[in-house]
């Protein structure tokens, strides 16, 4: 038998690989989190939107519209986007979420590709919050966005428009 003239030595990984064992599933990204039901999502959403008002309100307001078929509802991850049909093929669409607003640009960037297979060629959606603006330059998409005053709970407010062909 030859012997070789340097040892072979294994490195720690070769050595110890039959002792560590069967490996654990990867632990998951700390962003991930737990899909939640519409409900919860529209309560978490209408309590940070609006403090103090019953959500559940909310929530049977959009239930009866679901029921008569005024609205559909899209949710991506824990993003729900209440559609509402506008004459011809015009979606007109609100958001509710639980998510940050980097989780929101992802899914404001999947959502027309969804619209388009409901079969809408136009949204439409408003806002009187300008980090909504930013956020819809952000997607890349080319939104048209508009600004106006319109009159929410008794007051003038400036409101954003954003219109996108799809």
């Amino acid at each position: 038998m030859v012997t070789p003239a340097e040892p072979v030595l294994k490195t720690k990984m070769e050595d110890m690989g039959s002792l560590r064992g069967p490996r654990k599933p990867a632990a998951p990204k700390s962003g991930s989190q737990k899909i939640m039901q519409p409900a919860e999502i529209i309560k978490a959403s209408a309590e940070k939107e609006a403090p103090g008002q019953n959500p559940n309100q909310a929530i049977m307001m959009l239930s009866e519209l679901v029921k008569r078929k005024a609205v559909q509802l899209v949710q991506l991850g824990n993003t729900l986007f209440i559609v509402m049909p506008k004459g011809g093929q015009t979606a007109e669409f609100h958001t509710a979420t639980a998510e940050n607003a980097k989780e929101l640009v992802q899914r404001f960037k999947v959502l027309p590709q969804t619209l388009k297979q409901m079969g809408f060629k136009q949204a439409v959606s408003y806002s009187d919050h300008p980090i909504f603006v930013r956020m819809a330059k952000e997607t890349g998409l080319p939104w048209k966005i508009s600004k106006g005053m319109q009159k929410i709970q008794g007051q003038q407010k400036p409101v954003y428009q954003f219109m996108l062909d799809l």
